[in-house]
């Protein structure tokens, strides 16, 4: 039914037809907002909390009653409840918190559904971070395939599950040159049969104090799950979406245990990316990345330069690839409860603050424009609507007032910005409205917004600036040539 609804929603009415013999033609068409369009992040909520609800037997010789999936009726009766369910528990928290507060919480469970995960620039990125030698050594000898051949094996699963809800385990992909050893090996990184899902579900959410809405999700690890009840193994998947997100940014599931040698990797590799990103999209702002310089000792400089005419920085990025954890998207109280975590991307105002007083002590470093900014660049949203913003710069500031050098002068304004963020917005900017949009970002009026958001409200610029590394994904994957790829 999941699969079904999620079909109809997507361009896919005809194939999602056999599995709902019953839904009203605005269905088909809802946009989001619309009557009767069904929220993607609902329907996978009520995947996980079918997953962990206890299964009663079917009694014998009695009437019972049993849940009709082939009709729409039934999905939106329980989006509908599980909707009153949210209030009632965001109630409570409202009791504790301001609404204000919890905004984070809404904007990481919806945006990325908004976004969607399917795009060049998500593919590519999560490719070339993930896809160092160190990473891929460390995959390739954990898992039993490489990187190339688990992300066409999960292309594949994902155009198959277009047409379909469940596939057979035996499926025969040798046609792109997949042999069925490695087949099996992706099927055991994206798959689990159903009871190992169920028994993950249970142990990942119902966390205490953690409402329904904003627990973990087992589907962005295991987004298909294997039915052993029939002669042969069907593999479903109800939201195949989450197979792309699973490959991509769900790499992090595969390379958490790899060790710090690996995330310093990830870390160096993403400062590259940044860079090459602007260098191929913002050419007359002649980006640079990292040197060193010394100023009593030997100091590394922040990641990314972009500059004004006139040759000086005006707008100097901190680069951070440190992953959120549930309790750093989810919590109501976040700066608390993931006070360690959090403190990396603080580190990166202080680091941003330190330069610019390196530079003012000694102008020989780099010369800075007179309205330069900072911008810490992260590959998670971490402050993506939050109310949270400006205690943490009271924390950036704290932990600068224990450096009697950072003059107040040089604690310039700071965007934190997610990759994500910056990538859309560089698809309609030139340099100077980017630069414009990223010195308004520092008014209160603008507090908090997106910065693709800010650019649309302050510049008349739209230009149409193409995704500049969409044919590289065939060089990393070559099998990618293969299919007539449509991604946005």
């Amino acid at each position: 039914m999941v699969w079904a609804v999620d079909a109809l929603q997507s361009g896919r009415v005809e194939e999602a037809r056999p599995f709902l013999r019953s839904f009203p033609k605005e269905a088909a068409i809802a946009n989001l907002g619309d009557r009767f369009f069904v929220y993607k992040w609902a329907l996978e909520t009520l995947v996980n909390e079918l997953l962990i609800t206890p299964k009663k037997a079917t009694p014998q010789n009695k009437p019972f009653r049993f849940l009709d999936c082939k009709r729409f009726e039934t999905v939106a009766t329980c989006v509908n409840i599980l909707r009153d369910l949210e209030d009632a528990e965001d109630g409570m928290t409202l009791k504790r918190f301001s609404v204000l507060d919890v905004m984070h919480k809404i904007g990481h469970r919806q945006f990325e559904w908004q976004r969607g995960f399917f795009s060049y620039a998500q593919t590519y990125r999560a490719l070339t971070v993930y896809g160092g030698e160190l990473a891929a050594e460390h995959f390739k000898s954990t898992n039993g395939l490489s990187l190339a051949e688990f992300f066409i094996c999960g292309f594949a699963f994902y155009a198959l599950y277009q047409d379909k809800p469940g596939i057979d385990a035996e499926v025969d992909l040798s046609e792109i040159g997949v042999s069925w050893q490695t087949r099996d090996a992706a099927f055991r990184l994206l798959s689990a049969p159903l009871p190992e899902v169920r028994k993950h579900a249970r142990s990942i959410r119902q966390t205490i104090g953690r409402s329904t809405a904003y627990q973990q999700s087992i589907l962005r690890k295991i987004p298909m799950a294997i039915d052993e009840g029939s002669v042969r193994r069907t593999v479903l998947a109800p939201l195949p979406s989450l197979i792309w997100q699973r490959m991509t940014a769900g790499l992090y599931y595969d390379l958490v245990g790899g060790g710090p040698r690996i995330w310093r990797e990830i870390g160096d590799r993403f400062e590259k990316y940044c860079l090459e990103l602007a260098r191929a999209l913002l050419p007359d702002a002649k980006p640079a990345g990292s040197f060193k310089y010394k100023l009593g000792k030997i100091f590394d400089s922040p990641d990314l330069f972009l500059h004004a005419p006139d040759g000086s920085a005006m707008t100097i990025g901190e680069c951070k690839a440190k992953k959120m954890s549930i309790v750093a998207k989810f919590s109501d109280n976040p700066l608390d409860d993931a006070q360690s975590a959090f403190s990396e991307i603080i580190k990166g105002a202080l680091q941003l603050w330190r330069f610019f007083s390196h530079c003012r002590r000694n102008p020989g470093i780099k010369a800075i424009h007179p309205g330069a900014s900072g911008v810490v660049l992260t590959l998670d949203p971490w402050l993506e609507v939050s109310n949270h913003l400006d205690r943490l710069l009271a924390e950036a500031q704290r932990w600068a007032d224990l450096d009697p050098d950072i003059l107040e002068e040089d604690r310039r304004p700071i965007l934190f910005c997610s990759i994500d963020d910056l990538e859309k917005t560089l698809e309609i900017a030139t340099e100077a409205s980017l630069f414009e949009a990223i010195r308004a970002t520092s008014e209160p009026e603008f507090r908090g917004w997106h910065l693709f958001s800010v650019h649309q409200k302050v510049s008349n610029v739209q230009q149409q600036n193409p995704y500049p590394f969409s044919d590289r994904i065939g060089e990393i994957i070559p099998t990618w040539r293969l299919f007539d790829v449509d991604a946005v």
